[in-house]
């Protein structure tokens, strides 16, 4: 029985080494074919200041990434920025692409290479169309499985095909575009240290709220009221965590302010000030698994310019946050407390 098995065990590796040989030398395509050494998608590279709009497919995440000037947005996220490094990387590593060997010409065997047609429901595959501000195509390409340094010396790199076309190619190059629509956004959002606020209001949906403050930078921050009789703050630093909370702060996620109401009763609400001047209030509801944000900053003093920088970024959307994040800015004054000794 031990025999058989192994048998068996052998004679579906042999079969497994036959289809990824077939996968590697691209079933019999020769491997002196003009195309090898050259751009996959020359016109890119020949007008990397013209590239206004790059579509992106892959199953049902479309990503549409749309030049205004010299900013990028997200048209799926009601146009807001785009991580501008990162369409800038991608552009070049379109541009980049070479042909280095042809593979398969079976359909059966794009999946293995993660190059079947990238409209289908979970495909691997990502389907790029480039084009320019008029709508004319600089290039499309369906970009698959990625292979960091498989040429060797550092360079990556990366299964193509060309869209209608049965051959597919491994290419020389570095092209990341994993990830959904939202990993293309910008993701920062403001930067307020806690050693920067001076005081902090939190208040529960069913209105509850508890403030702490300090009047000048380097001291402990405390209540603004007493704990309750026979209560005490954990430690001496539990009031730091949620006085940071807005430090790095970054979004998750993002859509206009106009598409979501927060209903009464199921919001909850921060206030920070700063020494400088600066108040930024977050109102917080938790819609479908997600915590959605309304953001609004005033100032006075130094910090009336930044509030007002911050302002016009800020209120025409709504932001996901991370859970982390939005915890801090959830903290309910038991949270933070504890059975005094001796009581």
């Amino acid at each position: 029985m031990q025999n058989k098995g192994l048998i068996g065990l052998i004679a579906v590796t042999a079969v497994a080494v036959a289809v990824a040989v077939l996968v590697a030398r691209g079933g019999g395509a020769p491997k002196d074919d003009p195309l090898v050494g050259t751009r996959v998608l020359p016109e890119i590279g020949q007008r990397l200041d013209g590239v206004a709009r790059i579509a992106l497919v892959r199953g049902d995440i479309k990503t549409t990434l749309v030049r205004k000037g010299d900013a990028w947005n997200v048209e799926e996220k009601g146009g807001y920025a785009a991580n501008a490094t990162k369409v800038h990387q991608a552009i070049l590593g379109l541009a980049d692409l070479a042909f280095v060997e042809p593979k398969t010409k079976k359909s059966d065997l794009y999946p293995r290479l993660e190059l079947e047609d990238a409209d289908k429901k979970g495909a691997k595959s990502t389907l790029v169309t480039v084009s320019d501000d008029k709508g004319s195509l600089l290039g499309e390409i369906i970009a698959g499985k990625r292979s960091v340094d498989a040429l060797g010396g550092g360079n990556d790199g990366l299964y193509v095909r060309k869209p209608g076309d049965a051959q597919s190619w491994l290419a020389r190059g570095t092209l990341d575009l994993s990830g959904d629509t939202a990993g293309w956004l910008e993701t920062k959002l403001l930067d307020v240290p806690a050693d920067q606020v001076k005081s902090v209001t939190l208040t529960a949906p069913d209105g509850a709220s508890f403030t702490f403050t300090r009047l000048k930078q380097g001291d402990a921050l405390a209540l603004a009221t007493p704990p309750p009789a026979g209560k005490k703050l954990k430690s001496d630093s539990a009031l730091d965590e949620p006085a940071g909370a807005l430090a790095g702060l970054e979004l998750s996620d993002v859509q206009p302010a106009k598409d979501m109401t927060f209903p009464p009763g199921v919001v909850a609400g921060a206030r920070y000030e700063t020494f400088d001047g600066l108040v930024v209030t977050v109102s917080l509801v938790n819609k479908d698994g997600t915590e959605w944000a309304r953001i609004a900053a005033t100032g006075s003093g130094d910090a009336q310019a930044r509030a007002a920088d911050l302002g016009a970024k800020l209120s025409p959307w709504v932001f996901g946050l991370p859970t982390y994040k939005t915890k801090l800015l959830r903290t309910k004054l038991d949270d933070l407390l504890e059975a005094a000794k001796g009581s």
